[in-house]
Parts: C-alpha cells; sequence; structure tokens
C-alpha cells in the first residue's frame, strides 16, 4: 500500500507528495484508478490550500468529489467552445443567404425575435467562427468561454504569437488575462507574462484568505481572553 492511501482516507500531506502526473489511489482496484482525473500540480496546491487543516483532508470521498467534479466540469466547458464555435459557423452561413444591406438589417433589428441571445453576441460568435474557419485560431486552443475567445480573435496575427508564447492561447484562458494583455500591447509591455501574474494573482488571492482567518482568530481569542480578564 502507497503512502497516499490508507483505510481511512487520503491526507491532504499525501495529496502534496504525489507528483503532478500521479493519480491518488483512493481505491486499490485498477478500473476504478483508470476512471479518476490526472490532478495536475496546480490542482494540488489548490486542494492543500484551500483545505488544509479542514476534516476533508482525510475524507477520501469528499476529494474524490472534487475530482470527479473537475473533470466533469472541465469537459462540459470544451463542449462550450465548441457549441459557440457551431453557432458562429450558422450564423455566418446565414448572412451568406442574406444578400440585400435591408435584408440584414431586418434581422438584425428583430434578432431576438429568431435566436436566445442579442445581436451584439451573436455578432461575437461570428468572429470568433471567423477566426478559426480562416486558421488564424486553432479550434482545440479556444477559451471555454465565448468572451474570452473573443478578445482572443481581436488579436492580430503577430500579437496572437505573442500571446502564444506568453500561454495565454489555451482552453483555460481567462477574459481578464486576455484584455490585460490587449491593455499591455498598447503600452507596447507585451514582455509582461500574463499567465504567471494569473497564477500569482490566485496564491496572493489564496494568503489573503488564509490571513483574514488568521485575523478572525485572534480576534476571538482577544475577546475570550478580555472576558476572563474581566471576570477577576
Amino acid at each position: 500500500m502507497s503512502k497516499a492511501t490508507s483505510r481511512r482516507g487520503v491526507s491532504l500531506r499525501a495529496l502534496q507528495d504525489l507528483d503532478a502526473d500521479e493519480v491518488p489511489a483512493f481505491d486499490a482496484r485498477p478500473q476504478e484508478l483508470r476512471e479518476l482525473t490526472i490532478v495536475s500540480s496546480e490542482t494540488l496546491e489548490t486542494i492543500s490550500s484551500v483545505f488544509s487543516g479542514t476534516e476533508l483532508a482525510n475524507d477520501q470521498a469528499r476529494i474524490r468529489v472534487i475530482l470527479e467534479t473537475q473533470r466533469a466540469v472541465n469537459a462540459a466547458w470544451e463542449r462550450a467552445a465548441r457549441s459557440f464555435l457551431e453557432i458562429g459557423r450558422a450564423l455566418n452561413t446565414l448572412d451568406n443567404v442574406l444578400f440585400s444591406r435591408e435584408e440584414k438589417n431586418r434581422l438584425k433589428s428583430s434578432f431576438e425575435d429568431f435566436f436566445p441571445f442579442s445581436e451584439p453576441v451573436a455578432s461575437q460568435f461570428r468572429r470568433i467562427a471567423h477566426v478559426v474557419d480562416s486558421g488564424r485560431l486553432d479550434e482545440t486552443s479556444l477559451p471555454g468561454s465565448y468572451s474570452a475567445a473573443y478578445q482572443l480573435s481581436l488579436l492580430a496575427p503577430e500579437e496572437l504569437d505573442i500571446a502564444r508564447a506568453q500561454g495565454l492561447v489555451g482552453p483555460n484562458t481567462s477574459r481578464s488575462a486576455i484584455i490585460a494583455f490587449r491593455k499591455s500591447i498598447k503600452r507596447n509591455i507585451s514582455h509582461v507574462d500574463f499567465a504567471a501574474l494569473s497564477t500569482e494573482a490566485r496564491r496572493l488571492k489564496s494568503t489573503r484568505r488564509h490571513m483574514l482567518e488568521q485575523l478572525i482568530a485572534i480576534r476571538t481569542r482577544l475577546k475570550e481572553i478580555q472576558t476572563l480578564l474581566d471576570e477577576d
């Protein structure tokens, strides 16, 4: 039995000891292990940071739920990316059969009578599909969020190359990171590593949360101490 398994469960300390590409063995059965999500180093760090010192640290069932939920959400996120791309392609096809400006304007003015979203959103879908189908963006590298994908679609080819080099073109890319990158391009500071900044921001937020928890605990203890002193 490995140190990552026990009768009682998997501790976060054990999770931290795993390699980045190793799966925590909640169950010794090979079939069960094959069904588990591959755990990234970032996921291990997040679980450790968020749940360290809680009962969940030794609860194998709930840790497993976290990992399996992450897998399910990530899969749905990828399907979402494919969905808005397909919508954009369909809308571009529709535009090709509307020949006159009047026809296009009439559809635009009554767009929500036909579709479950607004014309401005449709315009973003069209743009994303155009950029992918023109070869500037690879379909597999689209962010799961259409708003993030749209921000990528606004980049010039040379800007996209810089964004790729900085790790900003991929399924997990956030809209805010791309907007920050676009602003940096305008200010000629493209050397900034926005992927690293996003990681640092998440780490600092986690640290801030723990510090606030410690501050609350300190204040609570001070009140207890003051109550005891007042009784004397």
